[in-house]
């Protein structure tokens, strides 16, 4: 017999730009999250492996590159039994999470903006600041709910795959990207304009807004150019470049800022209130 309940869901997808940074989580739930990813995604790519190898025994590494772009997820996140409207379980987190539905309730009526849903076993049309009505059974009680629908971020991600240990060590990357400090980083997240003074070891590109360079890693020193006001400086033009290492991927322009810790601006001395970063990454193709 064919499972007869339904996983109601909508997603609105939203491509965005997305930081090509990598920084230490904060949150210990999260890296717990982060590590069983990690572990996970080995277990596949082990199973990719084998597949390959067993399709084609002549394969001497596996080559793979994959990536998706961020967007926005909005779902309702709840099953139900289509028959009697009855819940079956609520996903964590989710809009029916917030709406406050629970397993056992009984969906009398549901409207999304104002909309009655004719049948909730369909799905429901969420858009982000939707907004949800329900009069639900829950015992042998009637109680309204009602909540604005919520969307969540999936960040963008890129991963490169090859058993080549030589490839691992020195990736090698087709074509070209670009380093920018042309743009004003947001203020408001204390990102600050910021110069290139050297690549690689080369000098010579403070004069420049835009740097052509050919994919893969670089180790890139940045300066900061952080307002005066923000903190006490020592004199001005000693404060030394800090080093960025940073894979560029072909076709990216990746906008280069200072980011300033405000909880250190009396830290001029080692000059820790303030790391290189990448404040936002687009797309710009490689011209010759």
């Amino acid at each position: 017999m064919l499972m007869k309940y339904v996983l109601l869901s909508a997603c609105l997808l939203v491509s965005l730009s997305a930081s090509a940074q990598t920084n230490e989580l904060k949150s210990a739930e999260a890296q717990i999250l982060a590590d069983n990813l990690k572990r996970e995604i080995s277990r596949t790519l082990a199973e990719i492996n084998r597949l390959e190898s067993k399709q084609d025994s002549t394969t001497e590494s596996l080559s793979l590159v994959l990536s998706e772009p961020a967007y926005q997820s909005i779902s309702f996140g709840v099953v139900i039994d289509p028959d009697s409207n009855t819940v079956l379980s609520v996903t964590p987190h989710s809009n029916a999470e917030a709406l406050g539905l629970k397993a056992g309730d009984v969906i009398k009526e549901l409207s999304v903006d104002g909309v009655v849903v004719k049948r909730i076993a369909d799905g429901l049309k969420l858009k982000s600041a939707s907004s949800i009505e329900a009069q639900i059974r829950r015992g042998d009680r009637t109680i309204p709910l009602n909540a604005i629908a919520q969307s969540n971020l999936i960040p963008a991600w890129s991963l490169q795959v090859s058993s080549n240990k030589s490839a691992q060590n020195e990736p090698e990357l087709a074509g070209c990207g670009y380093l920018s400090v042309f743009f004003t980083p947001p203020g408001t997240k204390y990102q600050y304009s910021a110069k290139v003074f050297e690549v690689d070891g080369e000098t010579g590109f403070h004069y420049r807004d835009t740097i052509k360079l050919p994919s893969g890693p670089h180790s890139i020193k940045v300066h900061e150019y952080i307002p005066d006001g923000m903190m006490s400086r020592r004199k001005p033009g000693i404060e030394k470049g800090k080093t960025l290492e940073l894979t560029i991927e072909p076709n990216k322009t990746y906008h280069i800022a200072a980011q300033f810790d405000p909880k250190k601006r009396l830290k001029v001395v080692d000059e820790d209130y303030w790391k290189p970063i990448v404040w936002k990454v687009s797309d710009s193709k490689c011209k010759p």
